[in-house]
C-alpha cells in the first residue's frame, strides 16, 4: 500500500465530486461539513483497529477498483436520496482524508521512516 496511490484514488473521486458540487452551486453549510470531517475520521479510526487486515485486503486491485466504483454509485444515490449536500459531505470527507494522509506522510518523512 502506498500513500501516493491512496491519494490518487481519493483524488479520482474527490475531483469530480467537488466539480459537481460547484456546478450545482451546493451551499456550504455546517451540517454536511461536520458529517464529512467526522465521517472520515471515524472511518479511519475504525479501519485502524484492524490495520494489517485492512492493508492486506486493500492490496488487492479488485478491492480498490470496487471501492472507487462503489463510492461513485453511493454518491449518486446519496444525491438522489439526500440532495446535493451529499456532494459537500463527501468532498469534505475526502479532503479530510487527504489532509490526514499528508500529515502521516510528513511525520514519516521527518522521522525518516519508510512509508508502508
Amino acid at each position: 500500500m502506498t500513500r501516493r496511490r491512496d491519494a490518487a484514488l481519493a483524488g479520482s473521486v474527490l475531483v469530480p465530486t467537488a466539480l459537481a458540487a460547484a456546478l450545482l452551486r451546493t451551499p456550504v453549510t455546517p451540517g454536511p461539513v461536520l458529517v464529512g470531517v467526522v465521517g472520515a475520521l471515524a472511518l479511519e479510526a475504525a479501519l485502524s483497529l484492524r490495520a494489517s487486515s485492512v492493508r492486506a485486503l486493500w492490496e488487492r486491485r479488485v478491492v480498490r477498483t470496487t471501492s472507487v466504483a462503489t463510492a461513485v454509485v453511493g454518491i449518486v444515490l446519496g444525491v438522489v436520496v439526500f440532495g446535493r449536500q451529499t456532494l459537500l459531505a463527501v468532498a469534505v470527507g475526502l479532503s479530510t482524508y487527504l489532509f490526514l494522509l499528508a500529515a502521516v506522510e510528513l511525520r514519516s518523512r521527518r522521522r525518516g521512516d519508510n512509508p508502508p
